[in-house]
């Protein structure tokens, strides 16, 4: 079996861009993401006077929930699966924490609860996709579906609770001259994915998503990838939930209903391939913040918010549709 673009081979020594799964050869597109975002960062800051941390943590903080979101989602499509639910379940643990606070008695013990919740998510799905041989886009539909119905029952109210503000106020300090957002977006992926990448269980989900036939042959189990990769896709949405609650200091239904989208226009900006086997967290991390500064602009900009939707759809048309109708030409022109 010829080894996917993010497998490295036994015994090679990754260098450490690699190590975080970003090569510039084995991934162009994580690199495109980054160069893109240097522009987008010059850009803005030629835009924005008087430039202080201040002012860069206020701009950082609401773009770290959907680097978590496109974090997920990433691991999910290397995997060659794809989760619909991740809105509905943002939502949720977004809710969850705001709605469980006064019940529990503090916010972090709610922000365990939401965490857990949406890691079960995850597993379903994965276990229904993997073992049951579910199609992925139904399973994650319905259970997306269920999320936001619990959503709406936890919390009725378009705008619930009140976080506290030792909470909240987290998001927003300084480590050293970084706004410590910046290092969550950084940081968590790489705890959490660093030592699953570099496992065997790393290596079988990278293996499945390149052939899963192959993979199985070679003595590999699909079903407990497919469940790794979903059980940290409601992980991260989980994460994303409880960093969106830090942002805004109460709980809403619907604030996460672009994020699925938004999530998979990341990931493929970020050079993940939606057919599987090929892609990095560190290109998501670097599209999904290119695409939220995007939107920043919009804003600025004062056009009408809701053209986000638009830009991230024609994104994603954009990253998949060029490549494709590339390869079409070129297979047209090949000798036959």
């Amino acid at each position: 079996m010829r080894p996917s673009p993010t497998t490295l081979l036994p015994g090679s020594r990754p260098g450490i861009l690699r190590r975080f799964g970003l090569g510039v050869r084995r991934e162009p597109g994580a690199v495109f993401a980054y160069v893109a975002l240097t522009i987008v960062l010059v850009i803005w800051a030629a835009r924005t006077p008087n430039l202080n941390p201040t002012t860069l943590t206020l701009v950082l903080v609401p773009k770290v929930p959907l680097v978590m979101a496109a974090t997920g989602m990433a691991i999910v499509l290397i995997s060659k699966g794809i989760d619909l639910s991740v809105g509905s379940t943002v939502s949720l643990a977004y809710v969850i924490v705001a709605r469980w606070t006064p019940a529990v008695g503090s916010p972090w013990l709610a922000a365990l609860l939401a965490l857990l919740v949406t890691a079960t998510i995850g597993l379903t799905n994965g276990l229904m996709v993997g073992v049951w041989k579910l199609p992925a886009l139904v399973v994650t539909l319905a259970t997306g579906s269920i999320a936001a119905g619990i959503a709406l029952y936890v919390c009725p109210l378009p705008v619930y609770g009140t976080i506290p503000a030792a909470f909240t106020n987290v998001i927003i300090t300084m480590v050293g001259p970084v706004p410590l957002a910046l290092v969550l977006a950084f940081a968590l992926p790489a705890l959490i994915w660093y030592p699953v990448r570099h496992s065997k269980a790393g290596t079988a989900l990278l293996a499945v998503g390149g052939d899963e036939a192959a993979a199985f042959v070679s003595g590999l189990t699909p079903w407990r990838s497919r469940a790794l990769a979903y059980t940290l896709s409601g992980l991260f949405a989980g994460l994303a939930g409880v960093l969106l609650s830090m942002t805004t200091g109460a709980g809403a239904t619907g604030a996460a209903t672009t994020y699925t989208l938004n999530a998979i226009a990341a990931a493929v900006l970020g050079g993940v391939a939606l057919t599987g086997g090929r892609g990095s967290i560190a290109g998501a991390i670097g599209g999904a913040f290119v695409l939220t500064f995007i939107t920043s602009f919009l804003t600025s900009w004062h056009i009408n918010p809701s053209w986000s939707n638009v830009v991230s759809g024609g994104i994603l048309v954009l990253v998949v549709g060029v490549p494709y109708l590339v390869n079409q030409a070129r297979a047209r022109r090949a000798p036959a």
